[in-house]
């Protein structure tokens, strides 16, 4: 789970780049899920609900030139830091 939120004013141009990362990112091997979620209250608030066969397949896809070219771009767009959390299905 990845949760991002955009900086104020910012909120169309960080969800122009989330959405860009999508279609590339769901073809990536291993990729079992990547779904692009906007909080229904507060549109500067989002997040990347992500399935990965494997942590090497999701640590792969982090040194892909698409995440990496997000990633160059995180400072403009961010209010605070990309908070990733790594879960395991239990049930």
């Amino acid at each position: 789970m990845a949760q991002l939120r955009a900086k104020p004013g910012k909120e169309q141009a960080l969800h122009r780049a989330l959405t860009a990362l999508v279609a590339p990112t769901s073809r990536e091997p291993g990729c079992v899920t990547y779904a692009l979620h906007v909080d229904v209250d507060d549109p500067a608030s989002f997040c990347f609900y992500e399935i990965w066969r494997s942590r090497a397949d999701h640590a792969a896809n982090l040194q892909t030139a698409h995440l990496q070219d997000f990633a160059a771009r995180m400072d403009d767009l961010l209010d605070g830091e990309l908070r990733v959390s790594l879960l395991r299905h239990i049930a």
